[in-house]
């Protein structure tokens, strides 16, 4: 009478071939009219700005196995300001359908995902135990994501917020102007 064993068998990361030359790569999160965009408080585009709205994304980093990994983990990275993603997340998180192509300018590729393909990515970082220091818990849904998040001096990303898809939206100055008031009176 022969014994049975469980073995855990893992399925073998398959690395996306194109775009062999990308530099970096990031995920824009699309719904309808409105975008996920961050604070991004170390610009390194516009000079003399101390922060500028901007999208999740980075570099390519030697430790990643192609623009999938390197667009992930720079999400992780930037959403809950963690050193390292855990290899574990980064295969579940490639079991995410694209529902659209990437898009590869100027040796960044782009992904476009909707918020339900966010709401799933949370999901794996719950299962993965990701411990944040800008969430008291792991944020849920996308309510939770920017109003549960607490600000962090030395994370790259500070609040996260929903702005118009629309390119050609410039803030006016008077709303600017508000912002600034309200925020020196707080």
């Amino acid at each position: 009478m022969g014994s049975c064993h469980s073995v855990t068998v893992s399925t073998p990361r398959v690395p996306y071939t194109s775009f062999p030359s990308y530099k970096g790569a990031g995920i824009l999160f699309l719904e309808g009219p409105v975008a996920l965009a961050g604070i991004q408080k170390y610009p390194k585009v516009l000079k003399g700005a101390k922060a500028v709205l901007s999208g999740l994304g980075g570099r390519r980093e030697p430790s990643d196995q192609d623009w999938c990994d390197t667009a992930w983990r720079e999400v992780i990275e930037e959403l809950f300001h963690v050193a390292a993603v855990p290899l574990p997340l980064l295969q579940d998180l490639r079991t995410i359908p694209f529902p659209f192509p990437p898009v590869y300018s100027q040796d960044y590729v782009l992904l476009r995902l909707g918020f339900n393909e966010l709401k799933t990515a949370l999901d794996f970082c719950r299962k993965h135990k990701i411990q944040s220091e800008l969430y008291r818990t792991m944020p849920l849904t996308m309510n939770d994501l920017i109003l549960e998040r607490c600000l962090h001096s030395s994370a790259e990303i500070g609040a996260l917020a929903l702005i118009p898809s629309d390119p050609y939206v410039t803030i006016a100055p008077e709303f600017s102007s508000d912002l600034s008031m309200i925020k020196t009176n707080l």
